[in-house]
């Protein structure tokens, strides 16, 4: 065996920030403990480092995919919003590690484009949910194990839908069993004269939220907190606000019994993928590889899950922006452990740290950054002062562009389109319910927001800067879309 470490990449998808136990910021019960119950993704924290200011570089499925396996910004790898056009890369994560020697597998979700595209891995077990593509590895099997009677979405929800109710179907034939499954299988059949990359990659808890019952039960009962409403929304959306939304609306002022149930089922979800999570690293230490395995957990992006009255992704907001981000250490590794981070670190920071981890050369097309460095050094002076993320508008509606920085305690939202700014401090206030920008005790912080967001867009072809000034745009660059206008129902 090779005395490099394995690598365990854990990815969810549409998990927010403060949805695990973990989080300092997680909703709490009336004992003021942690409403979401995660043991096992929690525990790795024990031997390792949890970033509690973790973002996604653009707020959707396919541009933070992209900027995650590059390495690089979704700017430069062509995606500052939904793109579909074909991934042709010079350089991936699977790929680096693949041409080093490691054993590059995926199982479940990648948003490749097109789908089957491999981008480095050498063997793919698929579920794309979005496209519902007649080559879907899990749709396949579902429909064979069904004998073709219930697919993934008989249950009448959508791929979008705030709407919940539990699985129609036996829990083994969840997405998230099916994935999990297909990891156990290649840690059986691998080849132990290599080191692996596996890639456990669960489609939920995106929607639908349909969690197995025993999952729904856990939290259908439990009083929880009320979603966050900033004193900014009436201005900023809420004429937006339908008096009939469909059940896949990106804004909604829905009852709290429909709130409750949406977020009941959504942390089942959560608890579920903690379960299924549990029986890898079990697997992983009956073959006697679990002590030498670097593992990372994290999400693509967030779910705003009824906070401001918003749902879905591609905001700014911190239910959309923030992921949960775990990193947990071989015990070869002399690290120190049990760390909180509160440095803004990114998706594009994973490909540049996981092949200094595997001693693999990093490409100059990397623009991340080597997240060890931070382990090492928390309070280090040269790491980024800001993180910068992006949505080009057009997804959802033709105002819901943004572009937005952190400094780990400062945020600062700039709409492109409608030339509003935004100001949170997410120390005092994580769940961003007032604006800052009047505030003469905060106009330092509105400044140097707003000169660092001039120098992160100058010179980009969208015209963001003229003169030294942000400028407003009408809409974002050319094909951009929906970042659901795949979904095969809603």
């Amino acid at each position: 065996m090779s005395d490099r470490p394995n690598v365990l990449f854990v990815m969810t998808d549409q998990q927010r920030g403060d949805c695990i136990g973990a989080d300092p910021e997680a909703p709490t019960d009336a004992d003021g403990r942690s409403l979401l119950h995660t043991p096992n993704i929690d525990s790795l924290v024990g031997d390792g480092a949890l970033f509690t200011r973790a973002y996604t570089p653009a707020p959707s499925c396919i541009p933070a995919r992209r900027s995650l396996l590059t390495g690089q910004t979704p700017a430069t790898n062509g995606a500052p919003g939904w793109v579909t056009t074909p991934w042709k890369f010079d350089h991936t994560l699977p790929g680096e590690l693949r041409d080093a020697g490691y054993q590059t597998k995926l199982a479940g979700k990648i948003h490749s484009i097109p789908p089957r595209n491999h981008v480095g891995f050498e063997d793919m077990d698929q579920h794309e949910a979005l496209w519902n593509h007649p080559d879907d590895d899990y749709t396949r099997w579902l429909e064979r194990e069904s004998d073709g009677q219930y697919d993934e979405l008989a249950h009448g929800l959508g791929r979008n839908s705030w709407d919940p109710r539990p699985w129609h179907a036996a829990e083994y034939e969840h997405p998230t069993n099916w994935t999990t499954r297909k990891a156990l299988d290649f840690l059986d059949q691998r080849d132990p004269t290599r080191p692996f990359f596996l890639n456990l990659s669960y489609v939920r808890p995106h929607t639908p939220f349909d969690p197995p019952q025993v999952y729904w039960d856990m939290y259908i009962d439990r009083e929880a907190p009320e979603p966050y409403m900033g004193d900014w929304v009436e201005d900023v959306h809420g004429g937006k606000i339908p008096e009939y939304p469909s059940a896949d609306a990106w804004v909604a002022d829905l009852s709290p019994t429909t709130v409750h149930r949406a977020r009941a089922a959504y942390y089942g979800l959560i608890t579920h993928i903690d379960h299924q999570f549990k029986r890898v690293l079990d697997k992983l230490a009956t073959i006697g590889e679990l002590e030498d395995t670097f593992v990372v957990f994290c999400s693509d992006h967030g779910e705003m899950l009824g906070d401001h009255h918003m749902w879905r992704k591609t905001y700014a907001y911190e239910g959309s922006a923030r992921v949960p981000f775990i990193l947990k250490f071989p015990a070869t590794m002399d690290l120190p452990r049990q760390q909180l981070i509160n440095r803004p670190v990114g998706l594009e920071d994973i490909m540049p740290t996981l092949l200094s981890v595997a001693g693999v050369e990093i490409p100059k097309t990397v623009e991340g950054r080597n997240l060890l460095e931070l382990v090492r050094e928390p309070d280090r002076e040269d790491w980024r002062e800001w993180y910068h993320g992006e949505h080009a508008a057009g997804s959802y509606d033709p105002e819901n562009g943004t572009q937005y920085l952190i400094d780990g305690t400062m945020k600062y939202v700039w709409n492109p389109v409608t030339d509003r700014e935004l100001l949170f401090d997410l120390d005092d206030d994580p769940g961003e319910e007032t604006d800052l920008t009047t505030s003469s005790a905060h106009a330092e912080d509105l400044e140097r927001g707003r000169t660092a967001m001039v120098e992160v867009l100058s010179g980009r072809p969208e015209g963001f800067v003229e003169d030294g000034e942000l400028v407003p745009t009408a809409s974002g660059p050319e094909g951009l879309g929906d970042p659901d206008d795949c979904a095969s129902s809603s």
